[in-house]
């Protein structure tokens, strides 16, 4: 996965069209307001891959919930396992 190349709202304002061509072919931006991130440029074809791709791994993980709940197995809130991982692995960057 390519990382986005960071470019500040003035710049973005005075060379959105080549933002754009450039975006097209498959290069993404984040562009940043007083060093905050606010908005990703990219290819409109990738984006809408990206959703699709989001979507099938929420019906993916309906599946596994709906065959746990199946089983009586409880749910684990998703905090509460990083959680108790950071108790166990303080090293860890989670």
């Amino acid at each position: 996965m390519t990382l986005p190349e960071v470019v500040s709202v003035a710049r973005a304002k005075a060379h959105l069209s080549e933002l754009l061509k450039e975006a097209k072919k498959g290069k993404l931006f984040e562009i940043i307001n007083r060093s905050e991130a606010v908005a990703i440029v990219m290819d409109v074809e990738r984006y809408r891959t990206l959703l699709e791709k989001i979507e099938d791994l929420e019906d993916t993980l309906a599946v596994l919930e709906g065959r746990l709940e199946d089983r009586g197995q409880p749910l684990v809130p998703w905090e509460q396992v990083v959680e108790e991982y950071r108790k166990t692995h303080p090293e860890a960057d989670v």
